[in-house]
């Protein structure tokens, strides 16, 4: 049963009714209310179907120059699914065989190949389903195919992964087939030599840059290693550089205690000191956030940054190290130096490892005559350097060329790994680590980076200053 109610919100001439169904929703009916809307409805309609028609139009006419092209291409295509059946090919592949295209449809691509080449095929097909997301989903190989008159036709493939139109379908297989001349002349065989060699050489290059990418990744994860194990070396001393702040937030909060038992003039200090404890909980904050970015792992990420900051960062993560060995640390920094494209983590490990070196160099060495220098300047128009100095023994002659050799070390339980890595980043950077046993005593380890531009030196040397 249907009952209508009028809304009471609509005046007595409205014409909407709202329908209620004892068993079922809520139904509104809006009758046209004139022959003007219902003449407007109907020109919007046309409208809607012309726009309609336009796009299929277009959408027809592109399909048939897709297909025009795809028919002319001077390559032979054609997609196999994952049987190795042909689920499409174009008019050039099926000349080449001379057979007629609707014949190829359905039939497995392995009739077509020569028996001979047919470990070659298969092992091509099955290189490229072993493909990856980390890797190129690609292969080549050259081979014959077998024409209907039992000719053996020599061709190039160059095969790819093409997604299947569900999400749930293994990918299908595009293969591009290209025609190598068969001439016995040497102006032919010198063409399908070349051809061949060609195809050697991408195969070749190809490999290498997987080869590359796999080099780059097991360094990436080599430097993580190295900065967990640096920061598991320096606890005692970050666990200091936390506990300060942590320390001073207790004592403020106890003076807050005290005040708020006190006088009302005691009171209005409360502010103040509230503020204190603020800044001290920012200052641990950061330090713990700055702790976190350094050790976790993952991709380099380059951004602009100046490179002073970068060794500021890097010399408070040691400056416990550093004030508890008695070394007397300055640096020396040029000023209005440019910007730099860098991974900051990455930069700040090579300072990190640098200056640990060095204060562990000097650890035999007298207390008063400890000294670190840090110099930071323009190597030249296009490089900035780091340069940082020590008051060591030097280094040896014997281990001068062994020293940035991965799992060398000096020390009784190095790992052999710092140097090696610095060498990495900072060649991945653009620049160059080198090394010398200073005239003086001591050793100096100088890293250059690249930066985009050029710069002109607005004074003529570094101004040193005490690190505060």
């Amino acid at each position: 049963m249907m009952t209508i109610k009028k809304p009471d919100f609509l005046a007595n001439d409205s014409l909407s009714r709202r329908i209620f169904q004892n068993d079922g929703p809520e139904l509104t009916i809006r009758p046209i209310t004139s022959l003007f809307s219902l003449r407007a409805e109907l020109k919007t309609l046309r409208d809607e179907n012309e726009i309609l028609q336009q796009t299929l139009r277009l959408s027809s006419g592109l399909r048939q120059r897709f297909e025009e092209l795809y028919d002319d291409s001077p390559v032979g295509l054609l997609t196999l699914d994952v049987d190795d059946r042909i689920i499409e090919a174009n008019l050039t592949f099926a000349q080449l065989l001379g057979i007629k295209r609707s014949d190829l449809i359905g039939q497995h691509v392995g009739r077509m190949i020569a028996p001979e080449d047919h470990a070659t095929f298969i092992r091509h097909l099955t290189q490229l389903r072993e493909h990856t997301s980390c890797s190129p989903a690609s292969e080549r190989c050259a081979l014959r195919i077998i024409n209907t008159d039992s000719e053996h036709i020599e061709t190039r493939l160059e095969s790819s992964l093409v997604p299947a139109n569900y999400l749930t379908e293994p990918p299908l297989i595009r293969i591009n087939v290209y025609h190598l001349t068969n001439g016995t002349d040497p102006q032919s065989q010198c063409h399908t030599n070349l051809r061949l060699a060609n195809l050697q050489l991408q195969k070749e290059i190809n490999e290498r840059k997987l080869a590359e990418d796999k080099t780059r990744h097991h360094q990436e994860q080599l430097a993580h290693v190295a900065r967990l194990n640096t920061v598991g070396e320096m606890a005692s001393g970050l666990a200091h550089e936390i506990n300060q702040p942590l320390a001073a937030i207790t004592s403020y909060a106890q003076s807050c205690l005290r005040l708020m038992k006190g006088s009302a003039s005691k009171q209005a200090q409360l502010p103040d000191i509230l503020g204190q404890i603020n800044t001290q909980s920012q200052r641990a904050a950061n330090i713990v956030k700055h702790l976190r970015n350094f050790v976790t792992k993952g991709k380099p990420h380059r951004e602009t940054a100046e490179l002073a900051k970068i060794v500021q960062l890097a010399v408070s993560m040691v400056r416990n190290e550093i004030i508890s060995n008695q070394i007397e640390l300055d640096i020396s920094a040029q000023p209005m130096l440019p910007p730099i494209e860098a991974d900051t983590i990455q930069i700040e490990q090579v300072i990190l490892n640098l200056l640990r070196n060095a204060a562990e160099a000097m650890s035999d060495v007298a207390a008063d005559s400890r000294r670190l220098l840090i110099t930071l300047g323009a190597h030249s128009e296009t490089h900035l350097f780091v340069a940082i100095r020590d008051t060591g023994p030097g280094i040896h002659d014997d281990d001068s060329v062994k020293i940035s050799t991965p799992f060398f070390s000096t020390k009784e339980n190095g790992m052999g790994l710092g140097l090696a890595i610095s060498r990495t980043i900072v060649e991945d950077h653009g620049g160059q680590l080198t090394h010398k046993t200073n005239s003086d005593g001591g050793a100096t380890f100088t890293f250059t980076l690249a930066f985009n531009g050029k710069f002109k030196t607005q004074s003529p040397s570094p101004s040193p200053r005490i690190f505060p």
